[in-house]
């Protein structure tokens, strides 16, 4: 019975660290959104020229919170995988479903494509480019479509493995030209554009929704991530409790 309880302590130990991990990273994109100057992009567009023309385009570095519309970038847009809509980045999960244990959902991924290539974001006839590659998005799902496997195997000689997967379920992401995006992030000067990404301690967020949203959304996240994180913590402490003194 001892290490029933301590495999519970373990699970649930488990749980908190990665509830506690979503809560900081929560928190840290709340913190980040506060920080960032909301500008628009023609404010950043002469923000960045100002500093290139009086001092060097190394010297602009400015952590800011914009919004757009999407457009190609050299008319790079491409159609997702599900859908075939014309879009700049896109998403696509399938995911293999079965059923496991107490007649549960158990999922596998068994294939995903991304397209995280550069597009440009304008708005009163400025425009920067974005680059999404290692961002963090919050983009709803664009299409879910699931599909009823036939249930079939694998022949081995005299032998038939089953296929336990009873469906398939595809999902997709995109963000299209033409859509409404705020971005969150460090501008920089590269060459005569100001840019857009990911680096090492400068995280970069993509949302459909506006500055103020996002940050509410941020900080509701990650408050309720805390309390799930208290709560298993809790009963991770009680569970080894229980094993010690039993």
């Amino acid at each position: 019975m001892d290490l029933v309880f301590l495999a519970f302590a373990g699970i649930l130990g488990w749980l908190a660290w990665t509830s506690f991990r979503e809560a900081r990273d929560g928190h840290a994109r709340w913190t980040r959104g506060l920080a960032a100057t909301p500008v628009t992009v023609a404010e950043l567009v002469a923000m960045a020229g100002s500093v290139r023309d009086e001092l060097d385009a190394p010297a602009f570095r400015q952590v800011v919170s914009l919004s757009g519309t999407v457009e190609p970038l050299d008319d790079e847009a491409r159609p997702a995988p599900l859908t075939g809509v014309e879009s700049v980045w896109f998403r696509f999960v399938e995911e293999a479903l079965s059923r496991g244990r107490d007649d549960r959902e158990e999922r596998q991924v068994v294939a995903e494509q991304r397209r995280e290539r550069p597009f440009r974001l304008t708005d009163g006839g400025a425009e920067v480019v974005v680059d999404p590659r290692d961002a963090h998005t919050e983009i709803p799902v664009a299409e879910r479509r699931r599909v009823t496997d036939d249930g079939g195997g694998r022949e081995f000689g005299l032998f038939r493995l089953v296929d336990p997967t009873v469906a398939r379920e595809r999902t997709e992401w995109r963000i299209e030209p033409g859509s409404r995006l705020t971005v969150v992030g460090e501008a920089r000067l590269s060459g005569d554009r100001v840019r857009l990404s990911a680096a090492a301690g400068h995280p970069l967020t993509l949302t459909v929704a506006e500055r103020g949203d996002h940050l509410e959304r941020s900080r509701s996240r990650s408050g309720t991530a805390m309390r799930r994180a208290v709560a298993f913590g809790c009963g991770a402490v009680v569970a080894l409790l229980v094993a010690v003194l039993s």
